[in-house]
């Protein structure tokens, strides 16, 4: 498949006369999206292949409105009927790669600073709400993926989780409406050391960006399923974010954010049990463990009563 992909890739550079270098795989994410590391003129670029039409079309749109507003990459070619773009490199400094005990409350401070910035911008972003069909359609993978055909009441739990949780979801009418990256991890963060203040963070994989509560960003930040983040670190980020803006009520925040901790984490578990199952990518499958565990910790509060005694049996069951 790669490999495919990759003489696709060639094909179109050489009938765009683009002089380069070698083409090397770089990383593949969970969708169909790749990346190459290529070298035209004497500079190393990222290659983005992405056969979905719709995905690079709204990278691109999205890349000119954050333009100025945060770090992210620079488009350099733009050959999106071919399904590439050919963007900037941001090197090796990926918060995955380099965070550590020493300088974690740094990095999260930065990452937080940037999503303060662009929540605080006041103009029309433009984009399609994150809305109640969408959040409930996410939540609900994790009965459709993550629960085996035969699990017990599997049927019944999802229409008692579904009427119970929609009263839940319409708590984040609670608090502010802000651009969401939708994907904002580790693993889509890289450092600037010599950028100033908020530019220190750089931002990629941003195109299935939506408008939506403000604490969705947060969690998937501060509650990562692919790295454990330190509890003193979330509970600072969690106040520094909120401390920031005054027309935030901290006791709905903190009951959002939970409500947004436990949608992400069921349909996380959906979609890594997806990948699996449907498209045989099994790496995701480690994690499994964390975000359950995470989503147990935030189903034990007594505001979630009714579909923690929903969720716990099945969590316990699988």
């Amino acid at each position: 498949m790669r490999n495919e992909i990759i003489k696709k890739i060639e094909n179109t550079l050489k009938v765009k006369k683009v002089s380069y270098e070698n083409i090397k795989f770089l990383a593949g994410d969970a969708s169909n999206r790749k990346y190459f590391n290529i070298k035209v003129q004497k500079k190393v670029y990222v290659l983005m292949y992405d056969d979905n039409p719709e995905s690079l079309k709204k990278f691109i749109k999205i890349s000119s409105l954050l333009s100025g507003i945060v770090t992210i990459p620079k488009i350099f070619l733009n050959f999106q009927e071919n399904n590439i773009l050919i963007i900037e490199n941001f090197g090796d400094k990926k918060f995955s790669n380099i965070v550590n005990k020493s300088n974690q409350n740094t990095l999260y401070s930065l990452a937080t600073d940037a999503l303060i910035h662009v929540h605080k911008q006041t103009f029309d972003f433009n984009l399609e709400f994150y809305d109640e069909n969408k959040l409930m359609n996410e939540s609900n993978l994790f009965f459709e993926w993550f629960l085996q055909d035969g699990d017990f009441l599997k049927d019944k739990a999802k229409k008692d989780f579904n009427n119970e949780f929609k009263s839940l979801i319409n708590l984040l009418e609670n608090i502010p409406k802000v651009f969401i990256h939708r994907d904002y991890h580790v693993d889509n963060l890289f450092f600037f050391e010599n950028k100033d203040k908020h530019f220190k963070c750089g931002w990629i994989d941003y195109q299935d960006a939506l408008i939506g509560p403000c604490v969705y960003d947060l969690v998937s930040l501060t509650q990562d399923a692919r790295i454990d983040v330190d509890v003193k670190i979330e509970r600072k980020i969690i106040n520094y974010y909120s401390d920031s803006f005054g027309n935030i009520d901290p006791s709905e925040f903190e009951v959002c954010y939970k409500v947004i901790a436990i949608q992400r984490h069921l349909k996380v578990l959906g979609i890594f049990k997806r990948l699996a199952i449907r498209d045989n990518k099994k790496s995701y499958l480690v994690h499994i463990p964390r975000v359950i565990k995470m989503l147990k910790k935030n189903l034990n509060n007594k505001e979630f009563r009714s579909i923690s005694k929903i969720l716990i049996p099945l969590l316990n069951h699988g």
